[in-house]
């Protein structure tokens, strides 16, 4: 005996004759994590997708390895996103937070060059720009993200972003 406990459905955005109005209204009554497929992922498509509750958005020539990846991710109820789509996102956020004296000493737990990457990041750099920019490999920027993560306790770069841009220092 099979039980279904879990469905996502991928959606190629350019295939799909339906407005952006439409499709926000199916969303709507759509129980299932839905993955938007899309020839050229952009900020001004994904984001109206994203506020619409579609919980994944990615280019449609997605290699296998990263579909799977992102269908993992979708099935444990987290959601997954282009990584232009993501840095684009973060260069969006405008927070208007103040200061606090515990995000300032958080901030100070970090080594200047997590701060300097921490910094990059909340700008919506991607590792490999990171990398360029500092003269250092990817592979660094990422071990430095992940000391960066575990010092403040977050868990992706978003968050960090936010952090960041809430902690006021850009």
């Amino acid at each position: 005996l099979c039980s279904l406990t879990f469905i996502v459905i991928t959606l190629d955005i350019q295939s799909f004759q339906m407005t952006f109005q439409e499709l926000g209204e199916f969303l709507k009554e759509y129980p299932y994590p839905i993955l938007v497929l899309s020839a050229v992922p952009t900020f001004e498509e994904g984001y109206p997708l994203l506020r619409m509750g579609v919980r994944g958005y990615a280019n449609r020539h997605i290699g296998s390895v990263h579909l799977k990846s992102a269908l993992g991710v979708l099935e444990s109820g987290g959601s997954w996103f282009d990584p232009g789509f993501m840095n684009d996102l973060i260069r969006h956020i405008d927070y208007s937070g103040a200061s606090s004296e515990k995000g300032n000493e958080a901030f100070e737990m970090l080594s200047e060059r997590e701060r300097e990457i921490a910094r990059y990041i909340a700008q919506g750099l991607s590792n490999h720009q990171i990398a360029d920019v500092l003269e250092i490999t990817e592979r660094t920027v990422k071990a430095h993200l992940l000391a960066c993560y575990k010092k403040l306790g977050l868990k992706d770069r978003v968050s960090l972003a936010l952090w960041v841009k809430e902690a006021g220092h850009e």
